[in-house]
């Protein structure tokens, strides 16, 4: 049992964060220039979206608006724990 709960709680060193991302999808084409982002992640992280920081809440789950320009934008996003692992991800989306 304790070895179990050792491990549970080193999961941080070995594992990067997961990193899940609700809206908006890769390849959306968006008809504003300002977008509502929201996903999930580790509880308590901050994920940094386009230069912007957004913190997690105890569920993991983050939200906020950032602005685009007109035409083709990648969207960077990304997230890391107190250990370093880091998971990154990139959406691609079209503001007409």
């Amino acid at each position: 049992m304790a070895a179990g709960y050792f491990f549970y709680e080193a999961r941080g060193v070995f594992f990067n964060p997961r990193l899940e991302i609700f809206e908006p999808k890769d390849g959306t084409v968006l008809m504003s220039a300002e977008i509502h982002i929201a996903g999930k992640t580790d509880s308590n992280l901050a994920v940094w979206v386009a230069g912007k920081t957004f913190q997690s809440d105890e569920k993991g789950i983050f939200e906020g608006d950032i602005s685009l320009t007109p035409g083709y934008n990648q969207i960077g996003i990304s997230a890391k724990n107190r250990f370093g692992g880091e998971t990154r991800k990139v959406l691609r989306v079209l503001v007409k």
